[in-house]
């Protein structure tokens, strides 16, 4: 019985993909039915990706009233996998590169919502995108990471469980984890072998451009810092 089920579901993995993939940039994988993706004209999914259930893609084209106001592009290299209940949104550029592997729970987004408005809710606020978001091949991402922003993360990285970046890079070849996430490992490569360490992540933004921008940038770093 099991085999019949298993049989009937790729079955219906299959007959799912076939039926979608003109609607993908690219599409070149099979795709579980209860992944959700808005807007697949902009996000491309390479060769032998798995993506697991429930986990949503959103390409964001449209801000409040203001229809294609983004222009996103979402690009999963070839042999990545994404655990299930991920949530990835993009209104710029999210990337991961080959062999990206990301457990269950993840959120990774360039986008925040402004609130610097009190007199209106938040959900009507203007969306800030501050991508792009690139996470490095064979990188792997622990179940319930955030990574939200303008966010570079390295070949070969391990971000941990829970672990929180906001617009920060990781170098190659490093680990990070806490709540802001922090390296606590890297390759050396004098020696060899990983060795530890304590130290910071460095801002990944190059460039500031509007009050309501620079505003958002300093409370979500203040929120990070928080204990």
């Amino acid at each position: 019985m099991m085999y019949l089920e298993r049989r009937a579901r790729n079955l219906r993995i299959k007959l799912y993909t076939s039926l979608v993939r003109p609607r993908f940039r690219r599409l070149d994988s099979h795709l579980d039915p209860s992944v959700d993706t808005k807007n697949p004209e902009h996000i491309s999914i390479g060769r032998r990706v798995h993506i697991g259930p429930l986990t949503w893609i959103y390409a964001i084209t449209d801000d409040q009233e203001n229809k294609g106001l983004f222009i996103p592009s979402v690009d999963i290299g070839d042999g990545c996998s994404i655990g299930r209940f991920c949530h990835i949104t993009c209104s710029n550029k999210v990337v991961f590169e080959d062999n990206v592997f990301i457990t269950e729970g993840a959120l990774i987004t360039d986008s925040i919502h402004s609130y610097e408005d009190i007199t209106t809710p938040i959900i009507r606020q203007p969306l800030v995108s501050l991508g792009p978001l690139v996470i490095g091949s064979g990188s792997w991402i622990g179940n319930g990471a955030r990574i939200v922003g303008r966010v570079h993360i390295g070949r070969n990285c391990v971000v941990g469980a829970n672990a929180v970046i906001v617009n920060k890079n990781v170098p190659d070849y490093c680990a990070v984890a806490g709540v802001p996430a922090r390296i606590v490992r890297r390759y050396d490569s004098h020696q060899g072998r990983w060795v530890a360490a304590d130290e910071p992540l460095r801002t990944s933004l190059m460039e500031k451009s509007g009050s309501v921008r620079n505003r958002i940038e300093e409370v979500l770093e203040d929120l990070t810092m928080a204990p």
